[in-house]
């Protein structure tokens, strides 16, 4: 998992992306790759209530923030050292009605991110849909 994030990072050319995996029955996300955040963030977990992450897994549906610490429901994950970054994208990554997880992306300067942008986040994170789908199918 941590390569496909390090690789859409990259390929978004963004300071963070990060990835949650879902759990749609006790309704929380862990962060299961992070690259740009610190990496005792991994194994964090939120509420489908907690946050801009919670709220794309919640809505299914991208989240965006140009400002993201003046956003209602920002929160903090301790130990990501993610104070730095001032904008945010979140998108659902789901098939078939069930969400296997949320892909986010950050960045340090304030960024509007645009359609385009969403469109391009969706086509990065195909890979690591597929990835959440087998490692829910391993685990089962």
């Amino acid at each position: 998992m941590q390569a496909r994030v390090d690789a859409v990072k990259n390929r978004l050319d963004v300071p963070v992306c990060s990835l949650y995996q879902a759990d749609e029955i006790r309704e929380i996300l862990v962060i299961v790759a992070t690259s740009g955040l610190n990496q005792k963030a991994r194994g964090a977990m939120l509420s489908f209530q907690q946050g801009l992450t919670g709220k794309v897994a919640r809505s299914r549906g991208p989240v965006v923030a140009r400002d993201i610490k003046a956003h209602a429901e920002y929160h903090y994950v301790t130990g990501s050292d993610e104070e730095r970054f001032q904008s945010y994208l979140g998108i659902p990554l789901e098939q078939d009605g069930r969400l296997y997880g949320v892909l986010v992306v950050q960045t340090e300067a304030k960024k509007t991110f645009f359609l385009k942008d969403i469109r391009e986040l969706h086509s990065a994170g195909k890979d690591l849909l597929e990835a959440l789908k087998l490692a829910v199918r391993q685990a089962s």
